[in-house]
């Protein structure tokens, strides 16, 4: 063959066998994944999910919980006291004005007692009953019931039907001394001065005629 014939590159037997394939053109050319490389990736989105699940729950559970403590501890009253205490002077006072006989109210009484409760109410003949309750040292209660009312069941009602158990001076003042019928409501009653005055309560007898006591008039 002469120096200077040029041979058809289809025909050269040293042609770069990369060039003469197409990339794709034969499937065992495509990248082939690793089977435990691809289990790795589903047990690590198992492990996600899971964690995804029990963080959810926790998140729940403590929803929940907080709830929960809020109805029974609400926020910022801690451990109060349950008994509720108040100021009877005002009603007392407002009733002095009011009222055309002695209302007798307690002086001089340790702090031991506390006034609960305060009120002024009308007997079912229209006269008005003032009403202060007070606990005990003891922690019993005991009520202040006075009234110029004419109704019998006044004393009876205020009494528990308490029935004579005789009398006892107290501060220079003759009292009666009743008890219910059950044995659980002792009481002191006095009629005097256009007006009737109750020391009712469960508390014993040594309260009641220390409050008893301690009555004046205003």
């Amino acid at each position: 063959m002469p120096a200077s014939q040029v041979v058809p590159d289809n025909d050269r037997v040293d042609q770069d066998p990369v060039l003469a394939e197409q990339p794709g053109s034969d499937p065992r050319s495509l990248p082939v994944e690793d089977p435990a490389a691809v289990a790795a990736q589903r047990e690590e989105r198992a492990r996600r999910r899971l964690r995804q699940t029990a963080r959810d729950m926790l998140l729940s559970m403590l929803v929940v919980a907080a709830g929960v403590l809020l109805l029974a501890f609400p926020f910022g009253r801690g451990t109060p006291d349950p008994i509720k205490v108040i100021d009877a002077a005002p009603v007392v006072a407002a009733a002095r004005e009011e009222l055309g006989w002695p209302v007798l109210a307690p002086t001089g009484l340790p702090a031991t007692w506390r006034a609960t409760s305060a009120r002024l109410d009308v007997a079912a003949d229209g006269e008005t009953v003032l009403h202060v309750g007070y606990l005990s040292p003891s922690t019993r209660y005991i009520g202040l019931e006075q009234s110029a009312t004419k109704e019998t069941a006044f004393v009876r009602d205020q009494t528990l039907g308490g029935k004579p158990m005789g009398e006892v001076v107290i501060g220079g003042t003759t009292w009666q001394r009743l008890e219910s019928p059950d044995g659980e409501r002792r009481s002191l009653l006095r009629v005097g001065g256009g007006a009737t005055y109750v020391v009712t309560g469960a508390a014993p007898w040594d309260e009641l005629d220390a409050l008893t006591a301690s009555l004046r008039p205003g």
